[in-house]
């Protein structure tokens, strides 16, 4: 029977082959007949399709999209006796009611040509996918083509799993397709569980990484929040802010409150950074979440959700942030200083005095609020502050006299200073000495006779209408180390080289390896402040990263007794200061030669995320063959950790005269604060003079200002070229400002190179 119907078949196709006038009613009748016919010969239609010409062809496909089942189709498609491309064009006519999954399974079986050509059938399908029947591998995928059209298909898939399956072409070696995966992932118009594409950020860069981050973005919910936990501290600040956001806006109490465990289980560092991150961004629902937390039965959570508290509170609630102000939670307490420091409100000063009073431990973080809020009703906690045995609060008490010093109270200051030097170190008798020449110098006050071997040695000073005050003067730990001495057996010391605000550096000879060295030691009274060592423990640990011929090679910390001191390679130098005290300022080629080098260390620094943040004249060495070296890391940071309260948001650390603006406004440093600092140098280098001068804070309000005279103003034989570089990097909005180091010595080598005779 089957060969009698295989006969009947055949010999009605050969008729219908034979036939010139399908429209005619022969040729409808054979039409029809093989219609009738194709599903029991199937195989033998296709056969025919791939050897005929029209109008039969059109005719025979006809038939076959409107009688053959997909399935058998689909199984026709390996048939080398058949046309691929025909079936696959018989398939689209059926698109509509083809199944995804199906497509897309037997398109993966086919050499790539035809599972293109099939795969693109998918666009058009009208049923949805049921991916529990997808067998797909993504790594025997090798076409990106391929794999483009079925990652823009999945884009429009709603249904939550199809993120997983998106994921899984992040992996790929070709980074077109990572990029389309990730747009199919930002196209999704359904919510899927966002945090497992987190780890696919540390290799992102560039577009990559702004999609990834529009797609967390987009899908954040508060469950997303724990989740976060290990990507608050990276290496970007963008990546951190942007997480840091996310949360303050979609968390809830519950996954805060994980959050909170999961930073208890980090270090120290990590979790103040963290809470400084969210504590940059101020929201409704995380002040409530935060609030709800305050109260926790864990100590752990309840002292970082009051600080969150604090930072939200507007400057306006100032009975609340009293409250915690008297906090016996001292990170609380710690945190309402800094936020009373920034409320402009002169109520904040009688806070504070109450502070200070029931916690002398506060006295050096008060100080510096009563110092940044700048009313001189802040004077009355300073002169009783100087009053103190340690030395590190008297240091920050007399910065905090000088910042606040007017006409009005420039006379009772300055006695009231002169007054205290006897019961002071004699490092800070120098300093107190120093403010008084100050004070009488900037307010054209009557010059005092100021005795000061009998107020070193003896303790007694001479004040018009004052009586004798006998105290005696404390000397300090690092007197016994002088030439000739020797220190931890090891170190022999030749002679002080530099002294500053933090200590003394010493040349020394290194007995063990016989070997030059210089030591800076840090000075005792302040190894009892958390950040003053802190700052020494900074200066290794960043220092150190960074080996270039135009930094200064930092060997190790040591500790002794009461004395820190850090080993650092002996570089026989001036500071860029002392030389341009007898220069004045310096001629083109010269001070060119001295920035490149400059940028060219601090470049090398950038590379390793550290940035110096305190750039200036005294911290750049030159001998006497021009050969520059930078020096005192002491508070540079790494641009993705906040190792401690120096690097906090809201502080302001640095020098005055070479800070940047937003530096200025408390904000957080970055390579471009280097360059703009760098940009101030060679304002001075190339005039002389520094583009800001007055009190520290007019200085910074100048800077924010960015009102500076032209280089080639202030001093007319500046080339222009040189104008434009130092206008570029000392831009006050850090987006137009030269934007790398790498940048600012490839420019000044192209300055050297078009002027080889300046």
């Amino acid at each position: 029977m089957a060969k009698l119907d295989k006969f009947l078949f055949n010999r009605v196709l050969k008729q219908f082959l034979e036939c010139k006038d399908l429209d005619g009613n022969k040729g409808l009748g054979l039409t029809e007949k093989i219609r009738n016919l194709t599903k029991d010969n199937l195989d033998k239609v296709l056969e025919t399709i791939n050897r005929v010409n029209e109008p039969h062809k059109e005719v025979l496909k006809d038939i076959c999209g409107e009688i053959a089942e997909a399935s058998a189709l689909f199984r026709c498609l390996r048939d080398t006796d058949v046309s691929a491309t025909e079936i696959i064009d018989i398939l689209g006519s059926q698109k509509h009611s083809l199944k995804p999954e199906d497509i897309i399974n037997h398109s993966l079986k086919l050499d790539t040509e035809f599972a293109i050509q099939l795969l693109k059938l998918v666009e058009n399908t009208k049923l949805p996918i049921d991916l529990s029947k997808l067998s797909l591998q993504t790594d025997k995928i090798d076409n990106p083509e391929f794999k483009t059209i079925l990652l823009r298909y999945f884009s429009t898939v709603k249904q939550p799993k199809i993120a997983i399956i998106l994921i899984r072409f992040l992996t790929d070696s070709n980074k077109v397709v990572v990029l389309e995966a990730l747009q199919a992932l930002d196209r999704l118009s359904v919510s899927f569980d966002v945090s497992i594409i987190l780890p696919f950020m540390e290799f992102m860069s560039g577009a990559e990484q702004k999609l990834i981050f529009s797609i967390i973005d987009k899908q954040a919910d508060a469950n997303l929040v724990p989740h976060l936990s290990p990507y608050l501290t990276g290496k970007s600040s963008d990546r951190n802010d942007l997480f840091a956001r996310i949360i303050a806006r979609v968390t809830d109490k519950e996954n805060f409150e994980k959050l909170l465990t999961l930073l208890k289980i980090g270090d120290e560092l990590t979790q103040q950074h963290t809470i400084a991150c969210l504590q940059k961004f101020s929201t409704d629902n995380l002040s409530e979440v935060a609030r709800e937390l305050s109260d926790h039965k864990q100590k752990f959570i309840r002292n970082y959700a009051q600080q969150l508290v604090i930072n939200l509170l507007s400057n306006k609630d100032i009975e609340k942030i009293s409250e915690f102000a008297m906090s016996d939670n001292w990170q609380a307490r710690d945190r309402a200083v800094q936020t009373l420091a920034k409320s402009s409100n002169r109520a904040s000063i009688s806070i504070l005095k109450n502070v200070v009073e029931k916690w002398p431990d506060t006295s050096v973080l008060v100080l510096r609020a009563i110092k940044q809020l700048g009313f001189s009703k802040g004077l009355e906690i300073a002169f009783d502050c100087l009053k103190s045995q340690e030395a590190n609060v008297q240091r920050t008490a007399l910065e905090t006299i000088d910042t606040l010093t007017s006409e009005k109270h420039a006379n009772n200051i300055r006695d009231t200073i002169l007054w205290n030097i006897p019961g002071l170190t004699q490092e800070l008798q120098g300093y107190a000495r120093q403010l008084i020449e100050q004070i009488t110098r900037d307010y054209k006050l009557s010059v005092l006779e100021i005795d000061n071997k009998s107020t070193a040695d003896s303790g007694f000073v001479d004040i018009p209408e004052m009586q004798n005050v006998n105290r005696q003067a404390k000397k300090s730990a690092l007197d016994n180390l002088k030439p000739g001495s020797v220190w931890m057996n090891r170190y022999h010391i030749k002679k002080e080289i530099g002294r500053g605000a933090m200590g003394r550096v010493m040349l020394v000879e290194d007995k063990m390896v016989d070997e030059s060295l210089a030591l800076k030691f840090m000075l005792p009274e302040l190894t009892i402040d958390k950040e003053s060592t802190e700052r020494f423990k900074r200066e290794v640990k960043y220092a150190r990263k960074v080996g270039h011929r135009n930094v200064i090679r930092v060997h190790d910390l040591l500790l002794q007794d009461s004395i820190c001191a850090i080993s650092m390679e002996y570089f026989k130098s001036r500071g860029l200061k002392e030389i341009l005290d007898e220069r004045i300022y310096f001629d083109t080629r010269d001070g060119l030669q001295i920035l490149y080098q400059i940028a060219r260390g601090m470049a090398a620094a950038h590379e390793e995320a550290v940035i110096h943040r305190d750039l200036k004249p005294s911290n750049i060495l030159i001998d006497d063959s021009g050969h520059v070296k930078i020096a005192d890391f002491g508070i540079a940071s790494a641009s993705f950790s906040a190792d401690s309260a120096l690097t906090q948001t809201g502080s302001i650390i640095g020098s005055p005269g070479y800070l940047a603006p937003e530096r200025a406004l408390g904000k957080d440093a970055d390579e471009r604060s280097d360059i703009y600092s760098l940009g101030i140098i060679a304002y001075y280098m190339f005039t002389g003079q520094l583009p800001y001068r007055g009190k520290p804070l007019e200085v910074l309000a100048k800077h924010r200002d960015g009102k500076a005279a032209p280089i080639n103003e202030v001093r007319k034989s500046v080339p222009f070229e040189i104008a434009l570089l130092v206008s570029k990097m000392t831009a006050v909005d850090p987006a137009v400002r030269t934007s790398s180091m790498v940048a600012v010595h490839n420019e000044i080598e192209g300055i050297m190179d078009a002027n080889p005779e300046a």
